[in-house]
């Protein structure tokens, strides 16, 4: 019963990303997975964010927006992480010229960083908005969802359910979430797509009680709404350190 609740909610949260704090409606995404040293907390590096990469970006032009996901409940194998330091970016242009930048003028802020943290190699995706565009939140929960289709189901299928898996849930919930996917992953294999699902605390909490309760699966029956993958569901928390244009 959990298993499929949580498969029915993932779906509804789903597909191609990034409508959230005003993010392009689709873009490229990098991900580097990150083990915090002695001493130093998520909200140390989100601060460090927030403030020396926010500067680095001004000052170079860069069209970014960087989110740091602090793990709160994530399952093997993406479990050894402490954080995970997220970008999104417009075009592969824009991220070729934060690299560019960064290699030329990065060397004391990466030394900086380096004090708090240390990081695994880039993995990138595509992202698509499938939800509602939100307003910046400065913290608030995040849950992706690794997702593999059911058998003889694609990519088609699951982005025909999620529109209407993520109206039912703001509609059943009285919340407003928004939902996406990521997929066309570089470096990473094992799965056929992510669904990520975030909104203001009160707005996931409104969702996670749902599930809890079971009063949004017996939405998604009433609805005749079956999900289309079997997914397994990760918890961070999520900061923003610069917002997308």
């Amino acid at each position: 019963m959990i298993r499929k609740i949580l498969t029915a909610l993932t779906l509804c949260l789903s597909p191609f990303v990034i409508a959230d704090d005003h993010m392009p409606r689709s873009a490229v995404v990098e991900v580097q997975e990150c083990t915090l040293k002695e001493g130093a907390s998520p909200l140390d590096v989100a601060a460090f964010g927030a403030e020396d990469f926010k500067q680095f970006v001004a000052d170079n032009d860069i069209n970014v927006g960087a989110y740091l996901w602090e793990a709160v409940a994530v399952n093997p194998p993406f479990d050894e992480a402490d954080f995970r330091w997220v970008m999104y970016y417009p075009t592969w242009d824009d991220h070729y010229k934060l690299r560019e930048e960064f290699l030329a003028k990065g060397g004391a802020m990466y030394a900086k960083f380096s004090t708090m943290a240390s990081c695994g190699k880039s993995r990138f995706a595509a992202t698509m908005a499938t939800g509602p565009a939100l307003e910046p939140t400065q913290e608030k929960p995040l849950i992706a969802a690794v997702c593999n289709l059911n058998e003889g189901l694609t990519m088609q299928d699951a982005m025909g359910f999620v529109p209407k898996a993520t109206a039912l849930i703001n509609t059943s919930m009285e919340t407003e979430i928004s939902s996406f996917v990521w997929t066309s992953t570089v470096g990473v294999s094992g799965f056929d797509y992510l669904t990520i699902f975030t909104g203001e605390t009160s707005a996931m909490t409104k969702m996670m009680n749902g599930v809890a309760n079971g009063s949004l699966f017996q939405a998604f029956a009433k609805a005749g709404m079956t999900p289309v993958a079997e997914c397994i569901t990760d918890l961070h928390h999520s900061h923003l350190m610069v917002a997308p244009e």
